[in-house]
């Protein structure tokens, strides 16, 4: 499907260890981040984190043995107070490497290596396992206004659709250049920060790195793509304004993309910044740093 210009993929949003660094095409200096809080007890290699406006806590998803590709059940997940204080550190246990975490109810959806795990927020367990075969690093998770659930997989270039019916790969290919970050407007559209091609397995560099580019919910095929944007992209979302955020792990940058198009680099935390996630209710910014076993939540202007 023919590609359409960068306005049409923000315009929704207003309605609904290596040291190699990859090229970018930004030319704005980083600023320092207005800090809200950190977290660093009981927070060990923490991959993703999100907000739950009804239960008032952030969940954190911790890689405790530092290998994302763990797959001994190590890991964990905390949970925090909507101030960054620890109300468990180690609230569900015996994961293998838990990345991408999503919200539907009182469920909290876990992309967990090979299977998808559905915990129930209010008693801490894990109601029901979900293994997928084949495959080989499940990475984020996300949930449209139905309750669908989109997860991908970065080393077998997939993203699966976990429903009532189901789970089923809802698109696959070399064209989703080993995807990693989801959102979604909830109702159109599934935008996808890619790691990028050819990602060597022990030091995680791709050959060409990724972009961020957009897919219909309800038809197939490309609706538009983030033009000059490259890197090992990692997390996505969208803040109040309509702005996309999109964190480079390798880089350690953090880029915000504008309605009108433009793509700045805003921050630069180190290498290791992970699945962030914009907390809307709270206006802050979750960003979990690997490599520095914390959770950093940053004011958003």
């Amino acid at each position: 499907m023919k590609l359409l210009i960068l306005p049409l993929l923000l315009s929704m949003f207003s309605c609904s260890g290596v040291s190699q660094k990859p090229t970018h095409h930004s030319i704005t200096l980083p600023a320092e981040p207005k800090v809200a809080f950190t977290v660093t007890d009981g927070i060990l290699h923490p991959e993703s984190a999100i907000y739950s406006v009804k239960h008032d806590a952030i969940f954190v998803s911790n890689i405790a043995s530092g290998n994302p590709l763990e797959k001994n059940k190590v890991s964990y997940l905390s949970r925090l107070t909507a101030d960054g204080k620890i109300i468990q550190s180690q609230w569900v246990k015996d994961l293998k490497a838990p990345k991408g975490l999503a919200i539907v109810g009182d469920h909290l959806y876990v992309a967990d290596m090979d299977r998808i795990l559905k915990i129930d927020i209010n008693h801490g367990k894990i109601l029901k396992e979900t293994p997928v075969p084949g495959a080989k690093f499940l990475n984020d998770v996300v949930a449209d206004a139905q309750g669908n659930i989109y997860v991908s997989d970065m080393f077998d270039n997939t993203i699966y659709l976990l429903n009532d019916k189901g789970l089923k790969p809802w698109k696959i290919g070399k064209e989703l250049n080993s995807p990693n970050g989801l959102y979604t407007d909830g109702k159109e559209h599934l935008i996808v920060s890619s790691w990028g091609s050819d990602v060597d397995p022990k030091t995680f560099l791709a050959k060409i790195p990724g972009t961020v580019v957009s897919y219909s919910l309800n038809a197939s095929g490309k609706t538009a793509t983030v033009p000059a944007m490259n890197g090992h992209f990692d997390g996505i979302s969208a803040d109040q304004k309509g702005n996309l955020w999109v964190s480079d792990w390798i880089s350690g940058d953090i880029y915000e993309v504008s309605k009108s198009g433009k793509a700045q680099k805003r921050y630069n935390l180190g290498q290791g910044t992970a699945d962030i996630t914009v907390a809307k209710e709270l206006g802050l910014l979750l960003i979990p740093q690997m490599n520095q076993n914390k959770v950093i939540a940053i004011y958003l202007e």
